[in-house]
């Protein structure tokens, strides 16, 4: 996952990756745009930190040709400073392109169909509020960790006074399975406590949905994709020779 492309969830310091290849990269096709009632009367009166615009349009893969079509906000005339290479400084109007919706939504990282279709499922869900809403992005990566721990059957219920009862809940969940995989389950414990934060009506910070996104990609590589245990093999393999 290349995080520096994600940090800002506008077009303007690079192009998105396409979520079908990955090798190629989501080029503006067709744009229209409109002005906001509220925009409007912002520029009545000169407004310099931008005007409001809706925004829709089509992009399409340089490589593979896949399409995806977005909307989000557009802010136009945004007086911004900037510095001469003499040393002065000059005033120039920018626009800023703040998506908000991507159909099919964008992947920040790949999901190989290693991966069970209904985990695959429920990561594209926090990857497609990820531009909208980060409560609800880090709620469905908390859904994410359950399905997780059911797949690799992990268990629901433990021995307790001599009689098996449930957990009661998924951080008692991942503890106790701690106990047989300890490395995962701090990674699983980290990711919970991000997917807390939006279950819980608190404000998820962009820097944690990152964080929380890098943490779920290393998840599922140990889990379903093993690539350091292959690579690692491989060399060990090439020694024995």
């Amino acid at each position: 996952m290349n995080r520096k492309i994600w940090e800002h969830k506008t077009f303007r310091n690079g192009i998105f990756p396409c979520p079908k290849c990955f090798s190629g990269s989501l080029i503006g096709q067709n744009k229209i745009s409109q002005i906001t009632e509220g925009g409007k009367e912002l520029s009545r009166y000169g407004y310099p930190y931008g005007i409001d615009n809706l925004f829709c349009g089509i992009l399409k893969c340089n490589k593979c040709d896949a399409i995806l079509s977005v909307n989000g906000l557009l802010l136009t005339n945004i007086l911004e400073e900037i510095e001469l290479p003499n040393g002065e400084y000059d005033i120039k109007e920018v626009s800023i392109n703040k998506p908000k919706f991507f159909y099919p939504n964008l992947r920040m990282f790949d999901l190989p169909t290693l991966i069970p279709k209904q985990i695959i499922e429920q990561v594209d869900l926090a990857f497609a509020h990820y531009f909208y809403d980060n409560n609800t992005c880090a709620n469905k990566i908390r859904t994410s960790i359950e399905l997780i721990l059911d797949d690799i059957k992990a268990p629901k219920k433990r021995l307790k006074n001599g009689k098996l009862k449930l957990i009661p809940n998924l951080h008692q969940r991942i503890a106790h399975y701690s106990k047989t995989k300890r490395k995962l389950c701090e990674l699983l414990l980290a990711l919970k406590i991000i997917g807390n934060k939006g279950s819980h009506n608190h404000k998820s910070e962009t820097k944690d949905i990152l964080d929380a996104f890098e943490i779920l990609e290393l998840v599922l590589d140990k889990i379903y994709i093993k690539t350091t245990e292959r690579i690692e093999s491989l060399a060990k393999d090439k020694l024995r020779r």
